[in-house]
């Protein structure tokens, strides 16, 4: 029972910061960019990576390290390895890139970065030492029979949306894939019709069609051209996820990336 109770515990604080994250993303980014966008990767209002670098950093330091100058290094290091993780992971399994720090200084390899790694440092700290007392007193006042529902009524719909994201995304590639192959192949087309003969090579080649052409074939094709609506619709999962996240880049599909979002610019 000892251990159950645990476990629900760390659940619901997962929860509670993975919400929070969210309300202070979403507030964050209004702030900045004066307009409204919903954060996260889930449909859900919250954001899992915020929890789970929350409950990782409790679990291996609350009530162990109480100096402020040391919760901000170990927590600092453990973010932007749990932040390094997920890029990763999240790359290799979607063939995408989320979010990319490239362009800020002392970063590695776009995943995390130095001014991203001092706000974690400094939020582990003020987590530890002041939220987290507070959040386990609340806890604690609550039943455990209450608790236990709580947890499994959200877990339930957490699984759900995780299921429904996942299919999404990939019903989002195999519609990448299908617009990238077919400007592909017609490209190809166009190439292997090219005469080989050296002296007319330079006037062949001059004849074939940029991609901003091939692109626009792409409307000859119903299949086609019907994905590229739905993609560019503002209900489509693939647009609201290009507002979230503008760096997205699914590298596989670069092309296909470039001409959707050029589709959006033109609404």
């Amino acid at each position: 029972m000892q251990i159950l109770n645990i476990i629900i515990n760390y659940f619901l604080w997962f929860v509670f910061y993975s919400v929070a994250g969210w309300i202070i993303e979403t507030l964050l980014f209004a702030i900045r960019d004066k307009k409204s966008v919903k954060r996260g990767f889930l449909f859900g209002p919250l954001c899992p990576i915020y929890g789970t670098g929350a409950v990782v950093c409790t679990a291996l330091m609350y009530g162990r390290i109480t100096n402020f100058f040391v919760l901000f290094i170990v927590g600092l290091v453990l973010c932007d390895t749990i932040e390094y993780i997920t890029h990763f992971v999240m790359e290799k399994a979607f063939h995408a890139k989320w979010w990319d720090y490239s362009n800020q200084r002392f970063n590695i390899k776009g995943r995390i970065c130095l001014a991203s790694s001092l706000l974690f440092g400094g939020g582990v700290a003020i987590l530890i030492i002041f939220i987290q007392p507070a959040v386990m007193s609340v806890t604690d006042r609550i039943p455990f029979t209450a608790r236990a529902v709580a947890a499994f009524v959200i877990y339930s719909i957490l699984i759900i949306d995780v299921a429904f994201t996942i299919q999404s995304l990939k019903d989002i590639v195999k519609s990448l894939k299908e617009i990238q192959n077919f400007a592909v192949e017609n490209a190809q087309q166009r190439i292997d019709k090219t005469d080989e003969i050296l002296d007319g090579f330079v006037e062949k080649v001059k004849s074939i069609p940029s991609p901003e052409e091939q692109w626009e074939k792409l409307k000859t094709n119903d299949h086609i051209e019907d994905l590229l609506a739905k993609m560019t619709s503002e209900k489509a999962q693939f647009y609201k996820l290009k507002n979230i996240f503008p760096k997205m880049q699914f590298k596989n599909y670069k092309e296909a990336v470039d001409f959707i979002t050029s589709r959006f610019k033109k609404k």
